[in-house]
């Protein structure tokens, strides 16, 4: 019972409980049968962001590259006469002994995050991420609705899931998700430096080197695609939790997509029971456990069991 119930409420619940019961053979417990729907949505939402973030990175970095071609071949030219003659150890002290190249390039990095940093600040993340969160929440109620009218045959009042509660659920992760992104900025330029910075070193052509920034763009934006997949897969599974174990629902049977990209741990796990207060093992190397939905990557979900002893819906 809600803390908040009075006497009416309670009976009210109570007869509703013995009613369930009797439909169901007299039996108190029963699987959920519906299996709720990722919200996909709402991860093309978060993608289209991501990927409108790393087109602006891209341009950012594709404006400086004419000016790096210059640092690099400077610093090049002035080492070529003897390169051919010169091991490998000592063409890097050379280059490393040339100070004012490497000024150049220190104060390239510093332009190069200040304009990004400029080009960023007309990008409004938090009001993009907060509509990605309200549309996960909308969602996820969305099929939990669907999930108790199919199962149980009871309607939930339209408004019981918009509180105080799911607000500060959503806040939460909207701030964590912000920071988020603004880390991948960060981090691609520090791989631009060590990829520039190791290839001047080693004698690496200026084609090859932005070849190489070009290349660690991709796997930064696939990474970024990677995040955004992940976090709306996470605050999905939050809000399920919450949903059950606030209607009383105190186990879970563990869902698999059912797919082949569905790792082998994962498929261990299918078809199972567990306590909402004692989530399984998903990684038994290092003993990491988690519910449905926390794992990196994981798309499965938890369908409820309901206990018609501690249900408590609002109906």
């Amino acid at each position: 019972m809600k803390a908040g119930d009075n006497l009416e409420d309670k009976l009210r619940k109570k007869l509703i409980r013995e009613e369930l019961k009797k439909k169901n053979g007299g039996e108190s417990i029963i699987l959920a049968k519906y299996r709720s729907k990722y919200p996909e949505s709402a991860e093309r939402e978060y993608i289209r962001l991501i990927n409108e973030y790393m087109s602006i990175e891209k341009q950012v970095f594709l404006t400086f590259i004419p000016e790096l071609k210059i640092i690099i071949q400077e610093g090049s030219t002035q080492f070529q006469m003897d390169s051919q003659k010169e091991n490998e150890k000592k063409r890097k002290h050379i280059r490393i002994e040339n100070s004012n190249i490497m000024t150049k390039l220190s104060a390239f990095f510093d332009r190069v995050k200040r304009s990004l940093e400029n080009a960023f600040g007309l990008f409004d993340i938090k009001k993009r991420i907060n509509k990605i969160a309200k549309l996960t929440h909308k969602l996820s109620m969305k099929e939990w609705k669907k999930t108790v009218d199919k199962t149980l045959g009871i309607n939930l009042l339209e408004d019981y899931y918009s509180g105080d509660v799911y607000e500060d659920m959503l806040q939460r992760w909207v701030s964590n998700n912000v920071e988020l992104i603004k880390t991948i900025p960060h981090s691609s330029l520090g791989k631009m430096k060590e990829l520039i910075y190791d290839g001047y070193m080693s004698g690496r052509t200026t084609t090859n080197i932005i070849k190489d920034i070009q290349t660690q763009y991709g796997r930064d934006k696939r990474h970024a695609t990677l995040i955004a997949r992940d976090q709306t897969a996470k605050l999905n599974a939050e809000i399920t939790q919450y949903q059950q174990r606030d209607a009383g629902i105190e186990e879970y049977e563990w869902s698999t997509s059912g797919d082949i990209r569905v790792r082998d741990s994962h498929k261990q796990l299918n078809g199972k029971i567990f306590h909402w207060n004692a989530p399984p093992v998903v990684d038994k190397r290092t003993g990491r456990r988690c519910h449905p939905g926390e794992d990196y990557q994981c798309r499965c979900c938890a369908l409820a069991v309901f206990n018609f002893d501690t249900l408590d819906l609002p109906v």
